[in-house]
């Protein structure tokens, strides 16, 4: 059995989009879309001069602590460990597909030969979603994000031009023990271990937070206000890009997608759910995050947080509007957002 790697190349497989909404227009190929979100960064900066942040803002402002009065927070990092227990798998020569943990919210692939191999996902509302293996060193770590229900999934090795054959298939039920744990665990989009600087980073921030909110300020402010969009990488980026967070962390430069992974990893890092999100901003293809709190508050000044529910943040054009004095206008109208893939 064969499969064309086009299909890699659009994972907006023609079902219904998870929101439904008027009919997406003909997907472009990632390497062109991704790079549009400059055409959004330039048009807020248009509008507001970006800072240069040479001095960085260091935490969530110099109101941690007061905002909600209370007890510190603890703010020690946790990296929750993925595993690989091998009691439910498939398997032959070619490779492994663990799903032991899969009501944990994940599953694990890794190829065992030399070569080039892809593993496809598809969730119990149809959407497929595509993973790379780049090599036999180590597994990969694959989200389930879509909820409880049936999965399939399929490890795939290249044949010749864009034909992959179906090496592996395996089917498995999914129920959650927890709606929230697929987004908490490190994967291969949003990817931290513990002695990463993102996870440090994280304790850092959110050093003197009192509460969850504002913890969630202070991760957010700094992504905010100390990255800057990176036009060059925006246009030149390849295909099957991931972010690298500490390379991220090192330039201070990114594009969406960086900003995002950033975020949502040291989220995370801080037991907080953070949901990346892919999709549309309109008609530009762009990745954002959802935060889930167990607080009501108020980040950014403006951005309402209500008790146990996800709330959609973009950091890219939110940086994007700041000025020398500080952040701009809040520029974000969450009715333009259509999300097609959680990682």
């Amino acid at each position: 059995m064969y499969l064309s790697t086009k299909i890699e190349r659009k994972p907006f497989i023609e079902r219904k989009p998870f929101i439904e909404r008027k009919p997406l227009k003909t997907r472009k190929p990632f390497t062109l879309v991704i790079s549009l979100c400059l055409a959004i960064c330039l048009a807020m900066a248009m509008l507001l001069p970006l800072s240069a942040c040479a001095g960085g803002f260091s935490s969530g402002g110099p109101n941690l602590g007061t905002a909600n009065p209370g007890e510190l927070r603890d703010n020690t990092p946790v990296v929750v460990q993925v595993e690989q227990p091998g009691i439910e798998v498939a398997a032959n020569e070619y490779g492994i597909i663990d799903y032991s943990n899969a009501n944990k919210g994940y599953i694990c692939a890794q190829s065992l030969v030399e070569g080039r191999y892809k593993v496809l996902v598809k969730a119990p509302d149809g959407m497929e979603y595509h993973y790379t293996i780049e090599s036999t060193a180590a597994y990969i770590t694959i989200q389930l994000s879509r909820g409880n229900g049936l999965y399939t999934a399929r490890l795939l090795q290249h044949v010749r031009e864009d034909r992959y054959a179906v090496m592996i298939v395996v089917e498995f039920e999914v129920e959650l023990a927890d709606s929230l744990l697929p987004f908490l665990y490190p994967n291969q989009y949003v990817d931290f271990a513990v002695d990463d600087q993102t996870v440090q980073l994280s304790q850092e921030v959110t050093e003197g937070a009192t509460s969850e909110i504002e913890a969630i300020n202070a991760i957010y402010m700094w992504v905010v206000m100390n990255l800057s969009y990176d036009y060059q990488k925006a246009s030149t980026v390849q295909p099957g890009y991931l972010p690298n967070n500490d390379d991220t962390i090192e330039k201070l430069t990114g594009i969406c997608f960086d900003y995002a992974v950033l975020c949502a990893s040291m989220l995370r890092a801080q037991r907080i759910p953070a949901r990346l999100e892919i999709g549309y901003c309109s008609d530009v293809y762009h990745a954002w995050i959802s935060v889930f709190s167990s607080e009501q508050g108020v980040i950014r000044i403006q951005i309402s947080l209500d008790v146990e529910t996800w709330t959609m943040l973009d950091p890219t054009i939110d940086s994007s509007g700041k000025t020398p004095l500080g952040l701009g206008p809040l520029l974000i109208n969450e009715d333009n957002y259509y999300p097609m893939f959680y990682y």
